[in-house]
C-alpha cells in the first residue's frame, strides 16, 4: 500500500483536487464568450465545462505510465487505481452538496445548483481519460477529456446558447440524459481499469 500510495503521489493528486474545488465553488456562474459553429453566434461557456480537467489530468499524470510496467508484476493495482479514479467524483459531490447547503452556486433555480454539473462533468471526463488510456496509452490519456471539453464549448450550443443533445457537459446540472452518460463513461472506465487485475487470456 505504501509503495501504491508513493508511485500514485497522491498528495499532488489531492492538491490538484482542491484547487478545483476552490476554483468553482465562488466562481459558479463565471463564464467566457466563446464564438460558435454549432448554431449560435457566440455562447457564455461556463468555467465548470472546463475546471473538472485539472483533476483528471492530475490523476493520469499522478499515475503515470504505470499499465505497461506493472502487467508483469505480482501486485495488482488496477483496482486500487480504479478506487482513487471514483473517490475524485465522489468527494467533489461531497463538497458540492455542503457549498450549495451553505448558499454557493444557487443557480436560477430551475435547473439545480450549476455546481453539480462539476461532478457530472468529472465523472465523465475521468470515464474518458481511463477508457483512452487503456487504449492509447499514458500519453494519449488527457487528450480525449480535453477535446471533449473543446468540442463542446465551440459546437455544442444551438440557438438561445441551449446545449445539443449530445453536448453532455454542457446540459442543465439536472438532465437525465447527461447524468446517464457520464455515468455510463465513468462504470467503463472504472471497469477497464479494473480488468488489468485480470489474468491474461492463454
Amino acid at each position: 500500500m505504501t509503495w501504491w500510495s508513493r508511485t500514485r503521489r497522491l498528495p499532488l493528486l489531492a492538491a490538484c483536487l482542491v484547487a478545483c474545488w476552490l476554483l468553482v465553488v465562488p466562481f459558479a456562474d463565471a463564464s467566457l464568450p466563446v464564438p460558435q459553429l454549432g448554431g449560435a453566434t457566440a455562447a457564455d461557456v461556463p468555467l465548470l465545462l472546463f475546471a473538472p480537467l485539472l483533476p483528471v489530468v492530475a490523476l493520469i499524470v499522478c499515475c503515470g505510465g504505470a499499465p505497461a510496467h506493472e502487467a508483469t508484476t505480482v501486485r495488482r493495482v488496477g483496482a486500487r487505481d480504479a478506487a482513487l479514479a471514483a473517490a475524485l467524483p465522489a468527494a467533489t459531490a461531497v463538497v458540492v452538496g455542503v457549498a450549495v447547503l451553505a448558499g454557493f452556486g444557487a443557480g436560477d433555480g430551475s435547473g439545480g445548483s450549476p455546481l453539480w454539473s462539476v461532478v457530472r462533468n468529472l465523472g465523465a471526463y475521468t470515464g474518458l481519460a481511463l477508457l483512452a488510456r487503456a487504449e492509447f496509452g499514458h500519453h494519449a490519456a488527457t487528450l480525449l477529456p480535453t477535446l471533449t471539453a473543446l468540442t463542446v464549448a465551440v459546437f455544442g450550443y444551438g440557438p438561445e446558447q441551449r446545449a445539443h443533445w449530445w453536448a453532455w457537459p454542457a446540459a442543465e446540472p439536472a438532465d437525465p440524459l447527461a447524468w446517464a452518460g457520464s455515468a455510463a463513461l465513468l462504470t467503463l472506465g472504472l471497469a477497464r481499469t479494473v480488468s488489468r487485475d485480470r489474468p491474461a487470456p492463454r
